[in-house]
């Protein structure tokens, strides 16, 4: 049974009048379907000539182009809007079920669980898809991690930081005491492959992955490197549409999403990297002070990316660090705001993301999730992120 159009057209003139170029006209030849009919207005629509009956489709949205903003859905009713009826210009209209193929490929998805059991089938996954997405370096890196950890313990972590976890791991789990939150470096090494999996989990699909995947093999798969696509998971389950954007340098590395703000603007996000209170050699304890001026150090070398032509969200990544500089360093960020958001006011929040482990009656297993704390810079021209009001720890 043939399908019901979005659109019939009800005499010879077209259904439509754009702001393109060309034209959308009837395989049949006799009849102009859109005039002024440019492709990215018409995602998978279906118009029915009014001379022959044919149903004409527009192609969906082409492999690794950007979703658009401002989409108008459209069920199939067979509507006969106004004949010749204007486009606004950046107004897409698409097809419901091209919706839902969107939704499906560029929101992420989520681990079916936030418990995490450690195992050496666990594991395992784990070192395939670090074998595969390295290229087979995995044997490599598990050979450096080995060499320096037999020479210094810990130093095997600035090497290749995910086959440190998985090396660190598979000791411990020969101990048959084994508790993966017993020590600091079971802790991080637990909370490494933990991310790794979380982002995996939400983003294997999408497709820009191999670039995504590619920014976070160059840190090594990092809590830094996975924490870019952390926050754009926090952000898109709090309601913002969430887009990342290609490399402009051609690097074939995603480093940075933006947030869909209307039909034609967007809010840049980037991630900044602290390193002072790192673990193993960062610093342990902390004053305030000191952290409000590194708020303030952060958000000046944020310049070259977030500026009043580009204005953006700053997400702070520390860890790993103690949990004690979480809400300290909001506190600061806070602070500097209420004295400098003028001056920075074309950063519209400053975030902080940490991933959490917490502790279960199995010694084998944890709670993994990710705390995602955004300030809003009340001097910004206009603040409209959602945040939500998920827990502090969220799966």
């Amino acid at each position: 049974m043939e399908r019901t159009p979005h659109f019939v057209q009800t005499d010879g003139r077209p259904v439509f009048t754009g702001h393109g170029t060309g034209e959308l006209r009837c395989r049949c030849g006799e009849s102009v379907l859109v005039r002024g009919y440019d492709p990215k207005n018409f995602l998978a629509v279906d118009f029915q000539c009014s001379v022959c009956g044919v149903i004409v489709t527009t192609p969906g949205l082409s492999a690794l182009a950007q979703p658009p903003s401002a989409v108008v859905p459209l069920d199939r009713s067979a509507d006969a809007p106004p004949e010749g009826a204007a486009i606004p210009a950046g107004r897409v209209l698409a097809g419901r079920e091209e919706l839902d193929r969107l939704m499906h490929i560029y929101t992420p998805s989520g681990p079916a669980s936030d418990l995490t059991t450690l195992s050496e089938g666990w594991l395992d996954a784990i070192d395939a898809d670090y074998d595969r997405l390295t290229g087979g370096l995995l044997a490599t890196h598990l050979d450096v991690v080995a060499t320096a950890e037999a020479a210094k313990p810990l130093s095997g972590l600035a090497k290749h930081k995910l086959a440190w976890a998985s090396h660190t791991l598979r000791a411990a789990l020969r101990d048959p005491d084994f508790d993966c939150i017993r020590t600091d470096a079971g802790s991080v090494a637990t909370t490494l492959a933990s991310a790794f999996r979380y982002f995996l989990d939400c983003w294997s699909h999408h497709p820009l992955f191999a670039e995504m995947a590619a920014a976070a093999a160059d840190t090594g798969f990092s809590l830094h490197g996975t924490s870019l696509f952390a926050a754009a998971k926090c952000l898109s389950d709090s309601g913002n549409r969430v887009a990342f954007l290609p490399s402009r340098d051609g690097s074939g590395r995603v480093r940075e999403f933006a947030i869909a703000m209307g039909p034609n603007d967007r809010l840049a996000c980037v991630l900044d990297s602290i390193a002072a209170y790192e673990w193993p050699s960062g610093r342990t304890s902390w004053v305030f002070e000191e952290l409000r001026a590194l708020v303030l150090e952060r958000l000046l070398a944020s310049k070259a990316r977030i500026n009043q032509k580009r204005p953006g969200m700053i997400v702070l990544s520390p860890s790993p660090t103690g949990e004690t500089l979480e809400q300290p360093l909001v506190d600061a960020i806070f602070t500097a705001f209420h004295s400098h958001g003028r001056r920075y006011r074309h950063v519209s929040a400053m975030s902080v993301i940490l991933p959490k482990i917490a502790p279960t009656p199995e010694r084998n297993t944890v709670r993994f999730g990710y705390s995602f704390l955004p300030v809003a810079n009340p001097k910004h021209v206009s603040v409209a992120v959602r945040v939500g009001d998920k827990p502090t720890l969220t799966a």
